[in-house]
């Protein structure tokens, strides 16, 4: 009774995994746009929730960073900025390097639809669009 109670447990937690929606965002000084779907069905996707002013962000950079040199062959590393303006966003990348893809999330209406309210936060898809990972820091692996 009690394995059955367990995996009854199990396949409802499995059964409530959050699903990302899909999502087009502008890349940060490109033409082209960033298509989630397209995206995982490569590799996961990391999704990295950020700002300027925020100095959360700016302390988790070595970690993304260290992570993505680790797992890139299995993960693409995209940062999602919360409607900043481009001169502070090229002022932030100038002075802190990270090497991922940025998009641009203009009016935060993406960022809001997706509960993200504070930053940072740190989201990870896999290939069947499920949410395997939510939380204001990164994964410690992946």
């Amino acid at each position: 009774m009690k394995v059955l109670i367990a995996a009854l447990l199990l396949f409802s937690l499995n059964a409530q995994a959050e699903k990302m929606k899909d999502f087009t965002l502008p890349i940060h000084q490109k033409s082209e746009k960033f298509h989630l779907q397209e995206e995982v069905k490569k590799k996961k996707v990391l999704l990295n929730f950020w700002a300027t002013w925020c100095t959360s962000c700016i302390h988790e950079l070595p970690k993304l960073e260290a992570l993505k040199e680790k797992y890139s062959d299995s993960v693409t590393f995209v940062s999602v900025n919360a409607g900043e303006k481009d001169n502070l966003i090229e002022r932030f990348q100038r002075k802190y390097k990270f090497s991922y893809t940025m998009l641009k999330d203009e009016d935060r209406s993406f960022s809001k639809s997706l509960g993200v309210d504070s930053l940072p936060v740190t989201i990870v898809v896999d290939k069947d669009m499920n949410v395997i990972y939510r939380d204001v820091v990164p994964p410690t692996s992946l």
